[in-house]
């Protein structure tokens, strides 16, 4: 009895509570996740940081959060970090980086239940409420929640509303073959690339196959083709940056980590066979497993009735939807003699691309592919038999609502526990709690033989180097305040060895920790924890040939420092991993000295990230050695005038100096070619918002 506005409303409503129900673990500034979003936290607070600094466009990391100059996801995947920019903009910059993280994944799954409703109505008017239960099928998928539930996949996660787009573009063009149509193709699958490479490159694939059938299908006519090639260029002109912005990175004459192969390519079908048939049933407790990682019974039968449809209906579109849907199926469900003979013809670079689970990429891809199949299908139905079929299919949407949004609640009973403390939180985003982990070297050719994968002060990693050697030249240790040997008892958990004695630090003072260990090359777990301190690094080695750990050649020191006001008590732990080796054995753990570093004494004090500013003293000429891993597109200067930027043996931007005393900044600028890129694709994707927003607005007969 409603009229069309509330029933609309009614609809609105619907897809809101959906999104807020399935959305709201989220809605909390506690860090939410394991390893791999605290990387994006750190990356994310990077990026936010030299906004709020003034510094755009950002091309490197200059914080630090992102002291080695990391590109990665910047460069390849920039629309996470943008979006969070432009979001603590909107926001007043009054969000902490955990909530600003997790509002950009708030804010991209409303965005997709709504951007997946409003297409589908374009595709089917008469069908809105078809159009909601489908859009509830595409957010709830259980793949498509998994990918930011279980694993932290964030860039994987910006594409959630764009993919509706995306195959909206490609229904549109078999529907009104025009230049609009071109457009609402080619911006969103442009928009995919600068979200998420690997779900952009099979949505190419997708819509490069569809439109080579739809040109067949109308060849009457070189129009199409003429309006085809146009929005293959709107696409590149969008689409270029993320290529350009990877191609600028490596200094010429070094090999790239995004070039070749995969390196054990048969991991991917055994990731694939492993999650069979588990794929195929309930979702686990609490969300727990790879295979949960799965399309789900609702879109299956979407699927089957779809199917049934497309044998009747004479519409092109929806034989090209489930062919891809039903593909991309076949390369994650382990058919005997096929999957593998599939997987085994794909180029390389397009395996590599894909990497290790592509149940990562497909399910969201074929989540959208089939809520459009899914309404093109139910918009079929004869007129005479409208009733009956129609009465049918709100039935079966219904249930299919009611069994995904019952099965999505194993991923918020697993929310509390995936959710950190508030205590833990504020503590991880503490600057001496700052972890910069092996995934911010990713696109770099190769890690620095210096990289500690556990917290580090950047200050210590600013070196002076022989121009001659490559070698870091000596210093005169710091003063020693504190030493003695390390003696452990055995924790209340008994695989945990407490070390005496403790540590106490005080604020804006500077330490270096130095071990000698009784036992070398044991492996183990060494804890460093206070108040407001939590330290893990892995022994024997913690990362490189020159990390810290108690291996051949590694570094036995840790610097320390705390920012709390109060100072720091610091308790030691070691955590034993030697088969067989009861914990008691450690007890004699070696011993240590304690050094204050007064940093007015030292080679090197630096006084700032942004840019990176340091005062220099040697008293030959040297190298100064940055620890960001040296590109194209660093300027820097000593004593105010312009300097060469060099690149040193570990591969990292460094600063010639002659004798004596000096100021020496870096910063990032960028190559010519990035910046140009850069401004053209924003005047482009500004241009293309400014068309569809007047287009909006424009009067309609």
């Amino acid at each position: 009895m409603a009229g069309p506005r509330q029933r609309e409303l009614a609809r609105v409503g619907v897809l809101a509570a959906v999104a807020a129900w399935l959305l709201h673990p989220f809605a909390t500034a506690r860090m939410y996740g394991a390893g791999d979003a605290l990387w994006y936290a750190n990356m994310l607070a990077d990026y936010v940081t030299q906004l709020r600094k003034g510094v755009f466009p950002i091309f490197a990391g200059q914080t630090e959060f992102a002291f080695n100059g990391a590109v990665y996801p910047l460069r390849v995947a920039p629309m996470y970090q943008h979006l969070a920019g432009l979001l603590d903009l909107l926001t007043g910059r009054t969000l902490g980086f955990i909530a600003l993280q997790h509002l950009t994944v708030i804010v991209c799954g409303v965005a997709g239940i709504y951007a997946c409703y409003l297409t589908l109505c374009r595709i089917a008017p008469d069908r809105r409420w078809n159009a909601v239960g489908f859009s509830v099928l595409y957010l709830s998928c259980p793949g498509l929640l998994a990918t930011i539930y279980t694993q932290d996949l964030y860039m994987t996660w910006m594409t959630v509303p764009l993919a509706p787009l995306a195959v909206y573009g490609i229904v549109r063009t078999f529907q009104r073959d025009d230049l609009a149509s071109q457009v609402w193709l080619a911006a969103p699958l442009a928009a995919l690339w600068w979200a998420h490479s690997p779900i952009a490159l099979w949505f190419t694939f997708i819509a490069l196959a569809s439109q080579l059938v739809r040109l067949v299908y109308v060849r009457h006519s070189l129009d199409p083709f003429k309006r085809a090639m146009l929005g293959a260029v709107i696409f590149a002109v969008l689409a270029q940056y993320p290529f350009v912005s990877v191609a600028e990175i490596h200094a010429s004459g070094a090999e790239s980590t995004v070039v070749g192969t995969l390196g054990h390519p048969e991991k991917l079908m055994g990731f694939v066979r492993s999650v069979f048939p588990a794929v195929l049933q309930p979702l686990s407790d609490h969300a727990r497993r790879l295979s949960d990682l799965q399309l789900g019974y609702a879109l299956w039968v979407v699927l089957a009735c779809a199917s049934a449809a497309s044998l009747t209906a004479r519409r092109p579109d929806l034989p090209i939807l489930l062919a891809s849907a039903g593909f991309l199926l076949l390369l994650v469900l382990p058919v005997p003699g096929f999957t593998g003979f599939l997987w085994n013809h794909i180029p390389s670079a397009v395996v590599r691309i894909t990497y290790y689970w592509p149940m990562q990429r497909f399910y969201l891809i074929v989540a959208a592919l089939l809520a459009a199949a899914g309404q093109i299908a139910f918009a079929t139905f004869d007129p005479p038999k409208w009733k009956a079929r129609g009465a049918f299919a709100a039935v079966l949407t219904l249930g299919c609502c009611c069994w995904s949004l019952w099965e999505s609640r194993q991923f918020i009973r697993a929310a509390p526990e995936r959710t950190s403390t508030a205590a833990s939180s504020a503590r991880l985003q503490r600057p001496e709690n700052v972890l910069l982990m092996d995934h911010a070297y990713g696109l770099f050719a190769k890690v620095p033989a210096y990289f500690t994968n556990g917290v580090v002060d950047p200050r210590s990693q600013v070196r002076l180097v022989s121009r001659d050697s490559g070698k870091v030249l000596p210093i005169a240790p710091a003063p020693v305040i504190q030493s003695g040997l390390l003696i452990g008892t055995v924790n209340a958990n008994p695989g945990i060895l407490d070390l005496k004695p403790t540590l106490h630090l005080k604020c804006g003072n500077r330490y270096e920790l130095e071990f000698s260990f009784a036992r070398e090359s044991v492996p183990g777990v060494l804890q460093l924890v206070g108040r407001t301190i939590f330290r893990e690094y892995a022994l024997p080695s913690s990362g490189e040939a020159l990390a810290f750990g108690s291996g051949p050649g590694n570094s036995r020191s840790i610097d320390l420092w705390t920012s709390d006001p109060a100072g720091e008590d610091l308790q030691i732990r070691f955590i034993p991993m030697l088969p067989g080796a009861e914990t008691a054995e450690f007890e004699a753990f070696g011993s240590f000295n304690l050094r204050e570093i007064d940093s007015h004494t030292e080679p090197i004090e630096v006084e700032s990230h942004v840019p990176l500013t340091a005062a220099v003293r040697t008293e030959v000429g040297a190298l100064v050695e940055t620890p960001r891993v040296f590109m194209p597109g660093y300027r820097a200067s000593v004593d105010g005038h312009d300097s060469a930027v060099v690149q040193s043996e570990q591969g990292l931007a460094s600063i010639p100096v002659q004798p004596g005393n000096h100021t020496v900044s870096l910063w990032f600028t960028g190559p010519l070619l990035l910046r140009l890129s850069y401004w053209t694709a924003i005047c482009a994707w500004t241009a293309i918002l400014l068309l569809g927003a007047l287009t909006a607005i424009r009067p309609r007969n």
